[in-house]
């Protein structure tokens, strides 16, 4: 779920930012996904009617690239698995796209949006940077549960060290009866009302009734920002 908590970092003069690669990034978060369920490439037939991309966002820097894309339900129904299409451009030129065979399915979509509710998708694996983001949300046919998981995650505290770059770490509680698996965990900065960075960790499995450390890297500067965390119930029964 999206929790409440807004935190405003401290500054970060200790930290610099690290030189990991997105390719080493990304193969830590495939190891931690386990077996993908996404075995064909991303297609959108249908635009969704339901929800809407409010604002999307390419952040870039020496650790790789991130899209972000802020989803509203318009509707006063929860839906579930909702499809996300990314397109980054660069001189009007296609550079990158979430399209890719094999890909977890955090990566293609959002897997829990609310009645009403507004949340920041990010997808932290942009393999090639460009100067333009647009996002297509596909329509969904998924039946959500009569009762959603709840998940709680705990206010963010700073972390990383000068290889990995910045990070924030923090728990998250699974406080359902139903094992959650492949949990993720949003990360957005926003300062003067902009997204300035973003990140994404992700929790293997979730017992019910226990909770877990979590670990999120930015990709842009956090410094002075106000940080959001959301985390989306991933297993329904």
């Amino acid at each position: 779920m999206r929790v409440a908590v807004a935190v405003a970092l401290v500054p970060l003069a200790a930290f610099t930012a690290g030189c990991q690669s997105t390719q080493s990034k990304s193969a830590e978060l495939e190891a931690q996904a386990g077996e993908v369920t996404q075995q064909k490439g991303l297609k959108i037939a249908k635009r969704s009617r339901d929800v809407k991309a409010t604002h999307a966002t390419l952040l870039s820097d020496r650790n790789g690239t991130a899209a972000v894309v802020e989803l509203k339900n318009t509707t006063k129904k929860t839906l579930v698995q909702v499809p996300v299409a990314i397109d980054v451009l660069d001189r009007g030129k296609k550079t990158f796209s979430n399209d890719a065979p094999g890909l977890d399915p955090a990566l293609v979509g959002v897997s829990v949006l609310r009645p009403g509710e507004s949340l920041a998708w990010v997808n932290d694996q942009v393999l090639v940077p460009g100067s333009k983001l647009e996002p297509t949300v596909g329509a969904t046919t998924k039946r959500p549960p009569k009762e959603l998981p709840k998940i709680d995650v705990g206010p963010p505290k700073l972390g990383g060290d000068p290889t990995s770059g910045i990070a924030i770490e923090g728990t998250v509680a699974n406080r359902s009866q139903i094992l959650q698996r492949k949990l993720v965990i949003y990360a957005v900065a926003r300062k003067d009302g902009r997204v300035v960075a973003a990140g994404r960790g992700q929790v293997e499995r979730l017992k019910p009734g226990k909770s877990s450390s979590y670990q999120i890297f930015f990709i842009g500067n956090p410094e002075g920002a106000t940080v959001e965390l959301a985390a989306p119930p991933t297993t329904f029964e």
